[in-house]
């Protein structure tokens, strides 16, 4: 087997549950965006540098050491900015029978405009995507996506409709890392961090603002 294209990551998880996707299901953020959405909840991402550089199907075996979860949600950073090695990734958990649900800040007519064999093959192994820039402007409490522009194409029938929720809300989940670092996974609702945050200072604890939220 050849070797794969290096990726890049800003961090990635072995489990996550309903909330950027059906199920319980592996997530990975990808490290570099040049997009650089206004009110982008994840700006620690945009940068190119300081991710880790990872083989992607080493991190797709580590991923299926797990065998309870259904699938893998690929989010940035912008995943079709390293489409080579997000395919390669996405290639092996659809092997073995994993779902695959990829969010791009790219229109799907944007990506298919590009003509490129690398995004092409992504998408091909993309059951579900969610595409459009973020746009503070609509943004909202809307299911499992950001801004109300933002769309969930159904580009197979792995995942159906049904087992997307419709409802007008944003589910997250809240964690604290091994290195006691607090981790927010979703899309929250506008509004959502600050709130969150001033409750934690009624409480006595403080957040550091010398890391971004996650």
């Amino acid at each position: 087997m050849k070797s794969p294209t290096l990726l890049s990551i800003h961090a990635w998880l072995p489990a996550v549950h309903q909330v950027l996707g059906p199920g319980l299901r592996a997530v990975v953020w990808v490290q570099g965006c040049s997009l650089h959405c206004p009110g982008c909840m994840v700006p620690e991402t945009w940068a190119t540098t300081g991710g880790q550089w990872v083989d992607p199907l080493e991190l797709a075996n580590a991923i299926l050491a797990r065998q309870d979860i259904e699938g893998i949600t690929v989010s940035g950073g912008e995943p079709t900015e390293q489409a080579a090695a997000v395919a390669q990734l996405l290639a092996r958990l659809k092997a073995a029978g994993k779902n695959t649900w990829v969010y791009s800040g790219y229109t799907l007519e944007e990506l298919l405009d590009r003509h490129d064999p690398a995004t092409d093959e992504m998408l091909s192994l993309t059951d579900v995507l969610v595409d459009g820039r973020y746009d503070i402007k609509q943004a909202g409490s809307y299911s499992l996506r950001g801004s109300a522009n933002q769309r969930i194409i159904y580009l197979t029938d792995a995942i159906p409709p049904s087992r997307v929720s419709q409802d007008a809300s944003n589910r997250i989940e809240i964690r604290l890392d091994n290195q006691g670092h607090l981790v927010l996974i979703g899309v929250p609702p506008p509004g959502f961090l600050a709130r969150f945050r001033d409750a934690l200072n009624i409480r006595g604890l403080v957040v550091s603002e010398e890391v971004p939220w996650k």
